[in-house]
């Protein structure tokens, strides 16, 4: 089963990746005045390139679902950084690239910072359906943070902090919807009607849905290199927490190991953001000096 998982995860990754890329090709030149609003959304929604990536997203999630259903929030969470190693080559070759020096060595590390923590860690599964009660903290949490975020996000004028902003709340929104997920597929497993009556399952709907929209909305704002790095390291990393805390998983880990698991979680974060931000579109002023001679000369 964990075997399967790690397979799951790996072709939810890679489905995340695309979606990725063909979304970030719909968002071009669209304007930034309803970048968190309906209208935004219809927009995109026109879009033939966007909705493809969108496609590509319900994939990943579906795929990601089978995952979380064998394996354990602390296994399959950190396995879908790896979403920044396939959407590296997708964006070179979209971009007619070579991927850099710098893309080659953090790619590096983040695959052994993965291996060292699967390896090292032993994540096992704990339960699968905590109790309404030991959610309420965590949701009083995640409403008031998320709506600090939208709120405060959307009255900043458009740049770096917008984007950041608004990226803190799809991150949370997203980190949220893998236990929901987990949850809601196993109420499943039961019967069709218990799935349907699960809370959990129409939480995981509101939360991808919303975390989702947000995550473009944060990429609109202005600074991609900051707001995709913060999405893609707060997804994993709530989920993780909320899987030690409520579902009661474990890290069976050694003297040793210990070190290693936390080492390698540091360097998962720390490559993650700089992949992040390598894989993040160009500016136009980095867009410029790549294609004059006389500023590459200069920057050397």
């Amino acid at each position: 089963m964990t075997v399967l998982a790690i397979g799951l995860s790996l072709v939810a990754a890679l489905l995340f990746a695309l979606a990725a890329v063909l979304q970030e090709k719909g968002t071009e030149g669209l304007s930034d005045d309803d970048a968190v609003g309906i209208g935004f959304f219809a927009k995109l929604i026109r879009r033939k390139v966007w909705v493809a990536g969108i496609v590509a997203d319900i994939a990943g999630f579906a795929v990601q679902a089978g995952a979380l259903a064998v394996g354990s929030l602390l296994l399959v969470q950190p396995l879908l950084v790896s979403t920044l190693l396939f959407a590296l080559p997708l964006a070179a070759f979209s971009e007619r690239r070579m991927l850099t020096k710098f893309e080659w060595l953090w790619a590096t590390v983040l695959m052994i910072s993965l291996v060292l923590f699967a390896v090292f860690g032993e994540p096992t599964e704990g339960i699968t359906t905590p109790t309404f009660h030991s959610w309420i903290v965590p949701l009083i949490f995640l409403v008031v943070v998320v709506a600090v975020c939208i709120v405060g996000g959307s009255r900043l004028p458009h740049g770096t902090n917008r984007s950041l902003v608004l990226a803190v709340g799809a991150g949370l929104m997203l980190g949220f919807s893998a236990p929901f997920t987990k949850t809601g597929i196993d109420a499943f497993g039961e019967s069709f009607l218990n799935g349907l009556s699960s809370w959990e399952f129409w939480a995981m709907a509101v939360t991808a849905t919303l975390g989702t929209l947000w995550q473009q909305s944060s990429y609109q704002a202005g600074d991609v290199q900051t707001s995709l790095p913060t999405v893609t390291v707060l997804k994993p990393m709530v989920a993780m927490a909320l899987g030690l805390s409520i579902y009661q998983e474990q890290l069976h880990i050694s003297k040793t190991g210990d070190f290693i698991v936390v080492v390698s979680l540091a360097f998962m974060c720390i490559a993650t953001f700089a992949l992040g931000r390598l894989s993040a579109p160009a500016t136009e002023a980095e867009t410029a000096a790549a294609t004059d001679p006389t500023a590459a000369t200069a920057d050397e």
